[in-house]
């Protein structure tokens, strides 16, 4: 757990490299496995009660093509532009967020833990629908062939939008 002290970062402000397991970050992604340690690196500058932080997270992945199945690198590289505050005295309750503090952290006690917006940063940056490349043609559907590797001898499947023609020709 990476963890800094806002009493203790200087007027010039605060520069740090950090490399953290994945799985001490309890980062887990579905369909990727992460390759090596998480690298941040990161600069923290006070201004007034909120630390401003900009910097970059960088990490090789392994995704999963959602078209073809198969196993591809990757490199996340996320840039970083927030700021912590101290968290707001609000009562019990909900309450709504107001739109320019969504990309707000918080610290608290003094004490800025690193962990959490590496974490979220770096499940925000992971794809939805990862591709090995965006021209892959995946696999038939059919027999199950990877596309990439070779053709299949298999007919295209029918188009159902003529459905209802091919119903109307047959009966005639």
């Amino acid at each position: 757990m990476t963890e800094v002290k806002v009493s203790e970062i200087p007027e010039e402000g605060l520069s740090l490299s950090v490399r953290e397991d994945p799985a001490a970050l309890n980062l887990t992604v579905p369909g990727g496995r992460f390759l090596e340690q998480v690298s941040v690196d990161v600069f923290l500058v006070k201004a007034d009660e909120a630390v401003l932080a900009t910097g970059r997270i960088t990490v090789p992945v392994a995704f999963e093509c959602v078209r073809c199945l198969r196993e591809f690198p990757a490199s996340l590289d996320i840039p970083l532009s927030t700021q912590f505050v101290p968290p707001p005295e609000l009562p019990l309750g909900e309450h709504p967020m107001p739109p320019d503090e969504a990309e707000d952290y918080y610290y608290r006690d003094d004490v800025i833990v690193l962990d959490d917006l590496v974490r979220q940063e770096v499940l925000m940056a992971v794809p939805f629908n990862p591709q090995c490349r965006a021209e892959c043609p995946g696999l038939c559907p059919q027999c199950g062939q990877d596309l990439n590797r070779e053709r299949c001898a298999c007919a295209p499947p029918p188009d159902h939008r003529w459905a209802a023609l091919r119903q109307h020709l047959k009966g005639k």
